[in-house]
C-alpha cells in the first residue's frame, strides 16, 4: 500500500539520519524521487530484478537472505502471508522470490534472530530458516506465470474478482481500503478499464501485468492474458 505524505517523510528523514532507508516498494519510489535530487542518495537493489529497494546515502546496508526449507510445497502468498502474521511491516522485508523450486527473501539484520525464533511454520508446515550468502543473488530472475482468464468486461474490478474469485460487491471493499494499485498508483474508480501493459497489484494477493484480450468467445465474452509476478 501506498504511503500518505507524512509516512513519505519519515522515510526520507530516515535516510538523512540513519544513511539508508528500509525497504522501498516501487509506488513509494516514485513518490520519493519527487521530493529528492538525483544526487542525493543512491538506489540498492539486492537483486537486477528487484521490486523492493533501498535508498543510501554512501554505504549499501548489511542485508540477510534467507532460504525456506520446507518438505513440502509451499506458495509465495503463502510466505507473505506467514510474515505479515509476525506483526512485521513490509519495509521490514525485501522480495519474495521462488527460484528453482525453493522461496528466498531478503530482511534487515536487527530481525534476523527474530525471523530465526519466530519464524517457524508455515501453515501447519515446520520450515527451517537457512542463511544463504548475498552472492547467490545473482542468480535470482522474477519468473511470471501466464494464465488466460474469461471475463465479461474489462473493468478492472471484474477482472480482479475474476483473479482471485470473490464477488465483484466483495472487491469493492479492497478498492475501499486502498488494497489496489494501478501502475504504482491507487486506482479511483474501480470501473477503470485496463490497457495493454497495465501493472495492478492486489494487496495480500500479489502483482499482476494485464496483457490484453486474446480472443472472443461465441457468447461474446474475453480471454484475457494476465502475467503473474511470482
Amino acid at each position: 500500500m501506498t504511503k500518505n505524505n507524512y509516512q513519505i517523510e519519515k522515510i526520507i528523514e530516515s535516510l538523512f539520519n540513519k544513511g539508508h532507508t528500509n525497504f522501498i516498494i516501487e509506488e513509494d519510489l516514485i513518490k520519493i524521487k519527487g521530493k529528492l535530487s538525483k544526487n542525493s542518495y543512491q538506489i540498492y537493489k539486492p537483486y537486477e530484478d528487484a521490486s523492493k529497494v533501498i535508498l543510501f546515502k554512501k554505504t549499501n546496508p548489511k542485508l540477510v537472505l534467507f532460504k525456506i526449507i520446507c518438505k513440502v510445497p509451499i506458495r509465495h502468498q503463502d510466505v507473505l502471508g506467514t510474515i505479515f502474521s509476525l506483526g512485521l511491516k513490509e519495509d521490514t522485508f525485501g522480495d519474495i522470490i521462488n527460484y528453482e523450486n525453493s522461496f528466498y527473501f531478503y530482511t534487515l539484520p536487527n530481525l534476523e534472530e527474530y525471523f530465526k525464533s519466530n519464524m517457524l511454520r508455515i501453515k501447519d508446515n515446520p520450515i527451517i530458516l537457512e542463511n544463504i550468502p548475498l552472492s547467490f543473488s545473482t542468480n535470482f530472475k522474477q519468473n511470471y506465470l501466464i494464465q488466460e482468464y474469461i471475463v465479461t468486461s474489462c473493468r478492472i474490478d471484474n477482472i480482479i474478482s475474476t483473479i482471485i474469485g470473490d464477488s465483484r460487491k466483495n472487491i469493492l471493499t479492497l478498492f475501499k481500503d486502498k488494497a489496489i494499485l494501478l501502475n504504482y498508483e491507487e486506482v479511483q474508480k474501480p470501473t477503470k478499464i485496463l490497457k495493454e501493459n497495465d501493472i495492478f497489484s492486489i494487496r495480500r494477493y500479489g502483482k499482476y501485468q494485464y496483457n490484453g484480450i486474446k480472443r472472443i468467445t461465441k457468447k461474446g465474452s474475453y480471454v484475457i492474458e494476465i502475467k503473474k509476478y511470482i
